[in-house]
């Protein structure tokens, strides 16, 4: 065997009992609430040495993350800032915390949190710093291997509607990457012992969905049966699934239908969809996904020996905020055509079933640009950029374009910062008028200047 160590962690965040009613996203236009659990979710920790660097990787399987961990293990496990990378799945399936904030950082514009969401968010914190400790303390020695496959579970949800609009539905003309990378750990016994996954798409199969008993329930969505199926596969072994570039990217038809596919339609093709039907599409497209990774997994050879390098920098994307006295959540509904939230919120512009004088207006520039986090981890031949934000595809093939190394691949909703600019639509797509276009992020060459930010993290390792 050659250096390489890898210790791995997974701890389970289920929100407990007494959590329930849990307060359901703001997104689905309120008054929703989680009463049960239908998969438990967790924070999984992959930890790597090399006798010379050490590295820690960690994911959680709900919404947030929390910015102050990477400072935390700093302190409490000696692991240098830029040798941690942390990303959630971004599961709409799971909950929504407050994150522990590093000193000087605000929560979320538009975000309102109850005292059991910043009870969460401390206890998420809590167990994910254990989850490093556990982790580090039980490194082995170890093998690697990287490989990529295709996966066809994912579609562009950005559809053009005659109106200018764009919905949330499958749009199979649109750009996709179908691209599933696989970074693989075996023991000296060849043994599988962890697993990487990165994939571009939204863990959102199960948004709103309720159960045979009516409940909104928590889940891992398709990720977290993913990760399961493979854990049993491989008995002992922690797998972690990382959202690739998927701002515009959806699981196919992931939604029970509440979107009109145009102003002419007269149902929508929600109705009559029995309550856990959701929950077992999501398991079923999570399975044949990890089927997918099972066959990568199967042909990548591993080899001893791993150099480990990282960088980590701040880029900055210009702001833009809604003008006085708009509803930025009716706004969001609006723009995706989503009826039954803007009838949740705003009833008197639903007529027949549908969205009467749609209209939002242009968002105005702010004077400050938000700084969004990258980083670059090297592993031998192998380039890991994360980026604090939700990015269109074709922004992170223009990353992955960008960088020298041949085998790369892209994390989003990472970083110590946390998700703090949300979506940033690629150079070509931010005239669209999606629902991302009303954001925060203001319409801008977010090619160059994450490109540009790719071209200095490499400078700053290699050079």
């Amino acid at each position: 065997m050659g250096n390489l160590k890898i210790g791995t962690a997974k701890v389970c965040i289920t929100p407990p009992a007494e959590a329930f009613p849990y307060p359901g996203p703001a997104y689905l236009g309120g008054g929703i609430e989680i009463e049960g659990v239908y998969l438990d979710i967790y924070v999984r920790m992959i930890a790597l040495s090399n006798g010379e660097e050490t590295f820690l990787f960690g994911c959680f399987e709900e919404s947030n993350g929390t910015d102050a961990l990477k400072d935390a293990v700093t302190a409490k496990y000696g692991i240098p800032y830029q040798n941690q990378m942390y990303c959630q799945i971004h599961n709409h399936g799971g909950v929504q915390t407050t994150t522990v904030v590093r000193e000087g950082r605000g929560q979320k514009k538009h975000h309102q949190f109850l005292e059991v969401q910043e009870r969460m968010g401390q206890m998420i914190f809590e167990r994910a710093l254990e989850a490093a400790g556990e982790a580090l303390a039980n490194m082995v020695p170890a093998k690697w291997g990287f490989g990529t496959g295709r996966s066809y579970i994912n579609v562009n949800r950005d559809y053009p509607i005659d109106d200018g609009y764009y919905s949330q539905i499958d749009y199979y003309d649109g750009p996709s990457d179908k691209t599933l990378s696989v970074l693989k750990f075996t023991d000296e016994n060849d043994q599988v012992i962890a697993a990487i996954l990165n994939y571009s798409a939204h863990a959102i199969t199960t948004i709103g969905a309720k159960d045979v008993d009516g409940k909104f329930k928590v889940s891992g969505d398709f990720p977290g049966f993913t990760c399961d199926y493979l854990e049993k596969e491989y008995p002992g072994s922690v797998v972690m699934w990382t959202t690739g570039a998927a701002g515009d990217q959806n699981a196919i038809c992931c939604f029970t239908g509440e979107k009109h596919y145009s102003e002419n339609c007269k149902v929508s093709v929600n109705e009559g969809i029995p309550g856990g039907y959701q929950y077992a599409y999501s398991q079923n497209l999570g399975e044949r996904h990890a089927v997918d990774a099972d066959r990568v997994l199967k042909q990548i050879v591993c080899h001893d020996g791993l150099t480990l390098r990282s960088a980590y920098t701040d880029v900055y994307v210009p702001q833009q905020e809604a003008p006085a006295g708009t509803n930025f959540w009716l706004n969001i509904a609006m723009a995706q055509n989503n009826v039954n939230v803007v009838e949740n919120i705003a009833p008197d512009m639903i007529k027949d079933g549908k969205i009467i004088g749609r209209h939002i207006d242009d968002y105005l520039p702010v004077d400050k640009p938000e700084d969004c986090e990258m980083q670059l981890f090297i592993l031998g031949d192998l380039a890991i950029v994360t980026v604090a934000a939700e990015l269109y595809v074709n922004l992170g093939k223009a990353i992955k374009e960008a960088c020298p190394l041949k085998k790369v691949f892209v994390i989003t909703v990472a970083g110590g910062h946390g998700n703090r600019i949300g979506y940033v639509q690629d150079t070509d797509s931010n005239t669209h008028k999606t629902f991302q276009h009303f954001g925060e992020a203001y319409p801008c060459d977010s090619n160059r200047i994450f490109t540009d930010g790719v071209k200095k993290l490499v400078e700053d390792i290699f050079y």
